[in-house]
């Protein structure tokens, strides 16, 4: 009897345990731990009981970063440098406060600077998945991704980024997406803990860009919109205003920068981003109403709050051979770059060898030099050069396009058009593809495809007056004459100042019928190129046909007088004069 006594009193103190257990573990989640009892001494937490879950504030082992600053662009019209938001130089001051052993405590060879020249498309992804970041941060590890440059709103519903070497008339193909740069890091990037960090500004080009959505009407969108960015565990992302506003200045990363430098850089990130938003409310506000940014955090992290300034546990003296092997590659590709930059095609092909020699397998180094032989008119090198880097990186759609034109100029028809297709698989928003593809379907007598790609094309460039011209052309091969009008009108629309589109327009109209609005729409496009043959001898045609045959003498005069001396009509034209009896040259 005493026994069973002692035994239910077992029973019930264990399930007094197990209800405290029970309780316990609703009190204490994972995102909200309980202040010890004890200063000083950290108990175990409920969590942890658990072999099988995953710890929440394991110790930093190892910090990476990678910092990248662009104010200064292949194409002069993106750049900012004499602006207010001098984004290289905040990227700079950013890599500063990083190695800083009073301030990041980032180890120097840990952190990965890419500032103008050096901040291509391809040398961010690069930095961003192997062989750096992609190959050393583990999953214990902080990484850092810090990103100054200029961006802009597109009309498939994402924001880009510019790289250095970005085209504006091409954005989907030359820059960066905020969402391809969070899969990329997600995809490539082994660790659970990641801050990215974003000043963007507005690009006024991307006005200039056909890829660029207007900032008209009810679109307010001119920075990025973190809400809209997709997060894994364990992501933080600040970026330097609200997506209704423009970042006018480095005020953010500038306060940023101050505020992470308190405390002799062990103030928590949380407390760091609400002083510099508010110091940076209030130093745009100064400048003008209108320009006030307030900067935005999101965040997916549990565990402690993160201390960017906190030391890790963990050194290491050296990286692995790969990495500074890939090191050694990269400071003869980035000399390279910035020759060719300069024009000085001799030198540039000299870094690039040598790029090779220290690492045969550099894609970039081998698509680049054959970029180079390309530009010399060395077309079997460039090819040769082009397919190492394909059997490198084989889904890198601009290898493959850059190799079908090589191949076409070696008159491999059909190699060239099966990179292409390939080129188009890999991202079918290239619109040098899209055009190149659009050009390859029509000498096939294939208008049919070719209206369809050409289509997309203007779907994502919809301000391309030359995209709409040769949509306008295509239809006309389709026998399409109602659709190919309508392009030619949207073309003009666009650029109401362009020859070429009022040329096209006034083909168009004719083929449509419509002879006399045909010769006044050749006659501004003469008006706005007086020198150009291809209008005076299209006028010519259009006024003998309407039955003005002096005027159409004329103009086909005009036409003889202005045309380069190999130009295939000029026989022809000759003949026709005599016919219409007035002689010629």
């Amino acid at each position: 009897m005493k026994r069973n006594m002692i035994t239910v009193k077992r029973i019930s103190a264990l399930a007094s345990v197990i209800a405290l257990l029970l309780n316990a573990q609703t009190a204490y989640s994972a995102d909200k731990v309980a202040p010890s009892p004890i200063p000083g001494v950290e108990f175990t937490k409920i969590q942890d009981l658990n072999p099988n879950a995953k710890p929440t504030n394991n110790p930093i082992k190892q910090k990476w970063a990678v910092v990248i600053g662009a104010s200064k662009f292949k194409e002069k019209r993106l750049d900012n440098s004499g602006s207010e938001v001098a984004m290289d130089k905040s990227a700079q001051q950013f890599y500063d406060y990083l190695i800083d052993p009073h301030g990041g405590r980032f180890q120097p060879d840990h952190v990965k600077l890419l500032i103008n020249s050096g901040a291509t498309r391809q040398n961010i992804v690069s930095a961003l998945t192997s062989p750096w970041l992609g190959s050393l941060a583990g999953p214990d590890d902080l990484v850092v991704v810090y990103i100054a440059t200029n961006g802009f709103p597109t009309t498939d519903g994402s924001t880009y980024l510019c790289a250095y070497d970005c085209a504006i008339d091409n954005v989907y193909s030359t820059c960066i997406s905020m969402q391809t740069l969070m899969d990329t890091l997600r995809k490539d990037v082994k660790s659970q803990r990641i801050m990215l960090v974003l000043q963007s500004c507005y690009s006024g080009a991307a006005e200039l860009t056909s890829g660029a959505k207007a900032l008209t009407g009810t679109f307010s969108g001119y920075n990025i919109d973190i809400d809209k960015v997709a997060l894994g565990k364990g992501y933080i992302i600040l970026s330097s205003s609200r997506p209704d506003q423009m970042t006018w200045s480095d005020a953010f990363s500038r306060n940023l920068i101050k505020a992470l430098r308190q405390q002799d850089g062990l103030i928590p990130l949380k407390d760091a981003f609400e002083m510099a938003k508010k110091q940076t409310e209030v130093d745009t506000s100064i400048i003008g109403p209108t320009k006030k940014q307030t900067p935005v955090m999101k965040s997916d992290w549990t565990g402690n709050e993160l201390v960017l300034g906190t030391p890790p546990i963990e050194k290491v003296s050296e990286l692995p051979d790969a990495v500074k092997s890939f090191l050694s590659a990269e400071a003869y590709y980035l000399k390279g770059t910035n020759k060719l930059t300069a024009g000085d095609l001799d030198g540039a092909a000299q870094e690039y060898e040598a790029a090779i020699a220290v690492d045969p397998k550099y894609a970039d180094a081998l698509g680049d030099f054959g970029a180079l032989k390309s530009i010399k008119g060395d077309w079997q090198s460039a090819a040769n050069l082009y397919k190492r880097a394909i059997a490198v990186r084989p889904n890198d759609s601009l290898f493959h396009a850059n190799y079908a034109r090589v191949l076409e100029k070696l008159g491999q028809t059909d190699a060239s058009r099966k990179e292409l297709e390939q080129s188009y698989s890999l991202n079918p928003k290239d619109r040098v593809v899209l055009q190149a593809l659009a050009s390859k379907c029509l000498q096939e007598g294939d208008p049919i495809r070719a209206v369809k790609l050409l289509q997309e094309a203007v779907t994502l460039f919809p301000t391309s007056e030359s995209l709409h011209s040769r949509l306008s052309y295509a239809y006309v091969q389709n026998g399409d004459i109602a659709n190919a009008l309508t392009q030619a009108k949207e073309a003009v629309s666009i650029a109401p100042d362009s020859p070429a589109a009022k040329l096209n327009l006034g083909s168009s109209l004719l083929m449509s019928g419509d002879k006399k609005q045909a010769i006044e729409v050749y006659k501004q496009a003469i008006a706005l190129a007086p020198t150009n043959a291809d209008a005076h001898y299209l006028l010519s045609n259009t006024l003998e046909s309407a039955g003005d045959k002096q005027s159409a003498i004329g103009e086909l005069n005009k036409f003889l007088e202005l045309c380069q001396p190999n130009d295939a009509r000029i026989a022809k034209a000759r003949a026709h004069l005599q016919e219409l009896g007035a002689g010629g040259e």
